[in-house]
């Protein structure tokens, strides 16, 4: 089975792309919807939730996690793989990201993400890991994510704070990665905006590495479950969970049950 975490919903636009591209293994996704969002919280408060979840998840039998939140990767995932849990398999959903821009050979990128992603300059940082000379323009798009939280993905004012952050990108971007997993809800009005521009998203790339890195560890692809199954918890209202998860994924899905950290 493969585990993924997310701070909230929005982490099952990754489960998606993952059941997409390798629909035969079992899924177990989790949601920290009672304290979600993340992105304005602090970098310790982050680190503090991230890692109580992830060891929560390995003790209920999880061998493999994907931190399926562009903040809670950003803010966590080195600290997680070298510090506590150096000998589990964790990853995430930046990486990815950060080096699908590189790989596409594009020479300066925009990047639309939350505050905290922002400050601590997380896709930039890992751009640069691969090229120094790429530029990197990060926007926090401060509302976006309350708007979206508010299920209002259609409403004029999510249009308009869309646009809004779009247009402070500099003319010359080449690209546009979607930097929290909140964003691809609305890549449409994004593309409408700017219908041209290529978009990024790290739940897509997340999903096609994996399978790159199964093919590569077929230890760790033979030890992951199949058949399909999808099981869901959150440590929020499970009534809530499955409304919006059913819009997300686009299917009726079952929450088994809320769980407290």
């Amino acid at each position: 089975m493969i585990w993924l975490f997310d701070s909230g919903f929005w982490g099952l636009t990754v489960l998606k792309e993952f059941q997409d591209l390798l629909p035969q293994y079992d899924y177990c996704y989790f949601g920290d919807n009672a304290r979600c969002p993340y992105g304005d919280l602090s970098d310790e408060t982050i680190r503090q939730y991230t890692e109580e979840w992830v060891r929560f998840l390995f003790d209920q039998g999880a061998t493999i996690v994907i931190l399926a939140c562009n903040t809670a990767t950003a803010h966590t995932i080195r600290y997680l793989q070298q510090v506590r849990f150096p000998d589990r398999k964790i990853l995430g959903v930046t990486i990815p990201g950060a080096e699908k821009v590189w790989e596409s050979g594009h020479r300066k990128v925009g990047v639309l993400a939350t505050e905290s992603s922002v400050k601590i300059r997380a896709y930039k940082e890992r751009v640069r890991f691969h090229d120094e000379t790429i530029l990197v323009q990060e926007i926090a798009a401060k509302e976006l994510v309350p708007l979206i939280e508010q299920g209002k993905y259609h409403a004029p004012e999510t249009i308009a704070a869309t646009r809004r952050y779009i247009m402070q990108f500099d003319s010359d971007i080449e690209a546009i990665v979607l930097g929290c997993t909140h964003y691809p809800i609305i890549r449409h009005h994004i593309e409408a905006i700017l219908p041209y521009m290529p978009l990024i998203d790290p739940g897509y790339e997340s999903a096609r590495k994996f399978k790159t890195y199964l093919s590569r560890h077929p230890d760790i692809e033979q030890g992951i479950s199949r058949g399909g199954e999808v099981r869901f918890f959150t440590s929020g209202d499970t009534e809530n969970f499955m409304k919006i998860g059913n819009d997300i994924l686009g299917k009726n899905i079952t929450c088994l049950t809320s769980l407290r950290p």
